[in-house]
């Protein structure tokens, strides 16, 4: 049997946006995130990250440090009895004129937001039925990446203006709390 997911942007969803989180004590949860993903946890739905990551490209962080970057997010959630079932990161980016970057991850790939390639690879591994699932973002990527892999498209004001983008998301709410609520009761 199949199941079915939340896909949760990190900057501006999960944690207040910033221009580029560095180091793990950037990471500042948006206040009612830890209520919102405890929700998804007692419900049907895995909590599932999805997150453009492309200071490791730009070589301003490693793997290893980005690693610690999402312990500290999961560790933060944890003091609240909340938890991520899993996370997905893409740390490529195309822009092979960046000076100093990191020329195995200066690539075309499939996974970086819009594309769907993060979404497949979840739903591959963890059999997920994509058509049943929502992903929340606050950027066009992220509505982009979710409409492509036929999920519904929910579009957060915590982050980015939802609202100025190119593409309109299925559904638009003031956090992700209220999206979560919508989500379980819809459902």
């Amino acid at each position: 049997m199949s199941r079915k997911a939340v896909f949760l942007d990190r900057d501006g969803v999960i944690n207040v946006e910033k221009n580029f989180i560095l180091s793990p004590e950037q990471i500042e949860l948006i206040e009612e995130v830890p209520e919102a993903v405890k929700l998804i946890n007692e419900s049907q739905f895995l909590a599932i990250l999805f997150t453009n990551q492309s200071a490791v490209a730009r070589n301003l962080i490693n793997i290893d440090e980005l690693a610690g970057i999402h312990q500290k997010l999961e560790l933060d959630l944890q003091k609240f009895g909340a938890y991520l079932d899993a996370v997905y990161v893409c740390p490529h980016h195309p822009g092979f004129d960046i000076s100093g970057g990191n020329s195995e991850f200066l690539i075309e790939c499939e996974c970086r937001k819009p594309k769907a390639g993060m979404l497949f690879q979840a739903a591959n591994d963890l059999n997920i039925n994509l058509n049943q699932s929502f992903v929340v973002g606050d950027t066009d990527r992220d509505i982009k990446a979710g409409k492509e892999a036929g999920c519904t498209a929910i579009g957060v004001r915590t982050g980015k203006n939802i609202e100025t983008f190119d593409i309109t998301p299925d559904y638009v709410f003031d956090n992700l709390q209220a999206a979560i609520q919508f989500i379980l009761n819809d459902s």
